[in-house]
């Protein structure tokens, strides 16, 4: 090891790393209840795919449900199999993929740079606060965006840094494909459309289409169409309004139109990813004000990682469909990108970034203190109010280490030192995020947990269960069974006009006809807010079962 190599090469440092990021990205991973609709959704699912042993066609509370393709679902089911259904167990997945996306921008980092470059790519990558973030919550995203950058990156080994990695080219390229392809059993569609793009935008800018017969590589496609073919078949042979809701409705009219409610504007994800990066938000931008530099002296590499972030930024920015989690993939490569500017910034350049980190950070500081009291009243309570108080005495010792940085000798508190620091106040002020989480789901998206579970120990089976004006997507999956909805429709439209005689919606007139003449019992949950509208105008005899902060538990009989 030379002295510049300071982390161990070989299976001892690889074993660390994953020790490092294990324990990282698996602290406290059940200490908040599945939070609604996302969490709540991509549990219930698999759920319903272990009870009826259907695994093509999702379902979600009884209805069919094609917004996504069904990888997760069965690694989901895979896991309640074997461990049942708990918030640990199922965040597993979640949490597995984050460490692994860090660990393919360490591998790649170490193979085309330095080992440190690698090291620092995997500590940049896990600190970023957009991703930290999102190994907390079972939604597609992460592991979406490991996968599609597990299949760039194997791009970039086999066509860019060639003879970087002593992998067969050969290899890298079906590799990239396999990955492709489980991104669309993961997502849809995007998962080949966004590494073909960049792809295409690399060899427009490189003027290398002679690599194009390379790509298209005839062992690697096929090997796509196996993996990706047989669930579409088979789901368009069981389910025949499957290919139109699938393709043009998911896909094309997700991102061509506003039929999803979703529309941002183009700038949407700039703040996004400016807040997403803390806290490496100055360097992330002077390593891509260097990317582009570098792009333009016509440098194959820079030009490569330029097409996979500004194109990708791109393709998102023009969509009339966004949200926070959909920019994901484009912050592997900023990770490594920027630590590939920290290990090779001049003073000045270091100084830049730091200084820009600091106006952000101490920024943020002030602007909590003077609006300190609208945050707490948000989460009114004392130790989450000490818990964000921390986050920001976080961000802003930061900021202190990197004025201390900015003010010493250059050769003596070295940028390498400053960035260990960094990393590690960061993991400290992250897991404090993970810690404040429960607080702040409470406040904004409260659990039926306590109900559902209330309900599932004193009904029987012959009993109806109700949720009112809204779907809980953690209910269902607390009471360990489907729900009827009350007035609702929502995401289940399309389950419920293509089965309609299993729908599981009724209307507000039929659920209480159905309360005053079934023999049966009835438990219906309510919001508090819902439950005294529906009492103020109503006179319906019911017993109160269960009356928290949050929900009410009522029964007919």
């Amino acid at each position: 090891m030379t002295q510049n190599e300071v982390w161990p090469k070989g299976l001892r440092g690889l074993s660390f790393l994953i020790i490092i990021l294990g324990i990282f990205f698996s602290f406290e991973m059940g200490n908040r209840p599945f939070a609604s609709p996302d969490e709540g959704r991509y549990v219930e699912i698999p759920r319903e795919m272990v009870m009826t042993g259907d695994y093509v066609t999702p379902r979600l509370d009884g209805m069919k449900y094609f917004e996504k393709p069904p990888l997760f679902y069965w690694m989901q089911a895979a896991s309640m199999k074997i461990a049942g259904i708990d918030e640990i167990s199922m965040r597993f997945w979640v949490v597995l993929f984050a460490i692994l996306g860090c660990l393919s921008v360490f591998y790649v980092g170490a193979k085309c740079y330095s080992q440190n470059v690698g090291v620092m790519s995997a500590g940049i990558l896990a600190t970023s606060l957009i991703y930290y973030c999102h190994s907390r919550i079972i939604i597609l995203d992460l592991v979406l965006s490991v996968l599609l950058c597990g299949s760039l990156w194997a791009f970039f080994l086999a066509f860019v840094k060639k003879n970087q990695s002593k992998i067969p080219k050969n290899y890298l390229i079906i590799t990239m494909y396999v990955l492709s392809a489980l991104a669309c059993l993961t997502k849809g569609l995007i998962g080949a459309v966004l590494p073909g793009f960049v792809a295409f935008l690399w060899m427009l800018f490189t003027n290398n289409w002679k690599k194009l017969k390379e790509i298209l590589y005839i062992p690697g496609i096929l090997v796509f169409l196996a993996i990706f073919l047989p669930w579409h078949i088979l789901s368009a042979q069981r389910n025949h309004d499957f290919l139109y809701y699938y393709f043009v409705v998911e896909h094309f009219l997700r991102y061509t139109t506003k039929f999803h409610g979703r529309y941002q504007p183009a700038w949407f994800f700039i703040p996004i990813i400016l807040a997403g990066m803390i806290p490496w938000t100055g360097f992330s931008l002077m390593s891509l004000k260097n990317l582009a530099q570098k792009s333009i002296k016509k440098n194959s590499e820079s030009i490569f990682l330029a097409c996979w972030i500004f194109g990708i930024f791109g393709f998102f920015s023009f969509s009339h469909s966004k949200l926070i989690p959909y920019i994901l993939p484009i912050v592997p490569p900023i990770a490594l990108a920027t630590a590939v500017f920290v290990a090779e910034c001049n003073e000045k350049e270091f100084r830049i970034g730091a200084i820009i980190n600091i106006v952000l950070f101490f920024a943020a500081g002030i602007a909590y203190y003077f609006a300190r009291n609208l945050v707490s009243d948000v989460l009114q309570n004392e130790d989450a109010r000490l818990l964000l108080n921390i986050v920001i005495g976080s961000l802003v010792s930061i900021g202190a280490v990197f004025l201390a940085a900015i003010f010493s000798d250059f050769s003596k508190i070295s940028k390498k030192m400053a960035v260990v620091i960094c990393i590690f106040l960061s993991g400290n002020m992250l897991w404090t995020i993970n810690k404040l989480a429960p607080y702040y789901q409470n406040e904004k998206k409260p659990t039926t947990k306590k109900i559902a579970k209330f309900i599932r120990m004193n009904k029987s089976k012959s009993d109806l269960v109700f949720l009112y004006n809204y779907y809980y997507q953690d209910f269902p999956v607390y009471l360990n069974d489907t729900t009827g909805l009350v007035n609702f429709v929502g995401e289940l439209e399309f389950g419920a006009n293509s089965e309609p005689e299993k729908s599981k919606l009724i209307s507000e007139e039929k659920f209480w006809e159905l309360w005053n003449t079934t023999k049966q019992r009835i438990f219906l949950v309510l919001s508090r807010g819902d439950y005294r509208e529906v009492f103020a105008k109503r006179t319906q005899v019911h017993n109160v079962l269960v009356f928290d902060k949050n929900f009410v538990a009522i029964s007919n009989k």
